[in-house]
């Protein structure tokens, strides 16, 4: 299987040297699994669409958290974000009617202060008081942010009454990111390395899907006011990044504080989206310094969990390096800087590493055990420490894995139209 998809996603590196009449190879796409995680429910008049977080082995029947709830904003919100994509290239009904019932489900968990809940409980209560579903500023309400600005980009007739009720929500959203961060804030010390202070605690990587969203949101709904706040926190995004060519950790943009974790660290994505909306080379540049320099020395060590960096005598080092746990949200924001890359410079460098970091969903990883089936569309939950798989395969993972491969088959397509 990793012969087979490595000869399939060559054709991807090598695209832009293909005719552009050449038949595109079968698609690994399967979301066989997502619609089975998929469930629409009724809650007083409105109609729902949700995602079931979890989903267990060996029958992969769905069960739910007494503690959480059944389906959450978090993964909404990415399941939102996979069919928008879906549908700008192949539109048909039964996506049409998913965008609808999830961005309802949004919708119906914002709170009056604009921000989201995330946990919804059976019966189709709001749960509100688990210390991951309150509305704050936080994951969750920038996922909700992210899946709606995708929406929102979309030209489709059909979609536009939604669309405009979408738009208030992600205005009092953004009214709420320009109050995140004080330009005066200053740096915080962490073991040696300086970090924004605003950045201390809200963290680098929850900052990169609120500008992987206002990117979305300036494309669509242009404004000045918009453009200030991108550059403000992208600006704060490249004071985490740290190392070069040759000292580790390679360009690569720390997570929080002074740690670095695979899982959501989507800075590199988010500085090369905004900085080709804005024409801004400094966010260019250290996107594609992360990609070029960290993914291969990721690749190198078998793939990454987290690690954190000291400086001492002036000189940079990596602690507390961790293999494990391995999952498919550790790719997938790789794959997206890899394929960002790749369609902003055309150089095949950039598409031949995300096909290598895809490889990871079909064996190549330390579990040496394919992640991502394709005839089912399962993909399981992660690698364990012991290398074992754990085999559920629940929202986050699934809808991971369908993201990463969907944006690799999308540049594919868009070099053989001639695009």
């Amino acid at each position: 299987m990793i012969k087979t998809l490595s000869i399939y996603l060559l054709t991807i590196a090598l695209a832009s040297c293909t005719p552009a009449k050449k038949e595109a190879p079968q698609s690994l796409l399967n979301a066989a699994h997502l619609d089975h995680l998929y469930e629409e429910i009724q809650v007083g008049d409105r109609r729902l669409g949700a995602v079931w977080i979890y989903c267990e082995a060996p029958d992969y029947r769905l069960v739910s958290d007494e503690d959480e709830g059944f389906t959450c904003v978090d993964d909404v919100a990415r399941a939102l974000v996979w069919y928008c994509r879906q549908y700008a290239s192949t539109p048909d009904a039964d996506g049409l009617e998913k965008i609808r019932g999830l961005t309802e489900f949004l919708l119906y968990m914002q709170a009056e202060n604009g921000y989201f809940y995330n946990f919804l409980l059976p019966g189709g209560e709001i749960n509100k008081t688990h210390r991951n579903s309150q509305a704050v500023a936080s994951w969750w309400s920038w996922r909700a942010f992210w899946a709606l600005s995708e929406l929102n980009l979309l030209q489709a007739t059909e979609l536009k009454e939604l669309q405009v009720r979408i738009r208030p929500v992600m205005d009092t959203l953004v009214s709420h990111m320009q109050q995140l961060c004080s330009p005066d804030a200053g740096v915080i010390d962490f073991e040696g390395i300086s970090i924004p202070a605003c950045l201390a605690e809200l963290g680098a990587d929850q900052a990169s899907v609120i500008v992987i969203g206002l990117a979305n949101y300036y494309r669509a709904q242009p404004s000045e006011e918009v453009k200030s706040l991108m550059l403000s926190l992208g600006n704060l995004l490249l004071g985490v990044q740290y190392g070069d060519a040759q000292t580790p950790p390679h360009y690569a943009f720390l997570s929080w504080q002074n740690y670095w974790h695979a899982w959501g660290n989507s800075q590199a994505y988010a500085l090369l989206l905004a900085g080709r909306s804005l024409g801004h080379k400094p966010f260019i540049q250290a996107g594609l310094n992360e990609v070029r320099y960290f993914y291969p020395y990721c690749l190198e060590k078998g793939f990454l969990h987290e690690f954190k960096v000291v400086k001492t005598t002036e000189k940079l080092e990596l602690r507390d390096v961790k293999p494990f746990s391995q999952i498919a949200y550790d790719i997938r924001p790789m794959v997206f800087a890899s394929v960002e890359a790749y369609r902003f410079t055309g150089d095949t460098t950039f598409a031949r590493t995300a096909e290598q970091l895809a490889t990871w969903f079909f064996g190549n990883n330390p579990a040496r055990q394919a992640m991502y089936d394709p005839a089912t569309g399962r993909t399981y939950d992660g690698i364990n420490r012991d290398s074992t798989v754990n085999r559920n395969a629940g929202a986050e993972s699934t809808i991971e894995a369908l993201l990463s491969l969907q944006a690799i088959e999308k540049v594919t397509a868009r070099n053989w139209l001639g695009g």
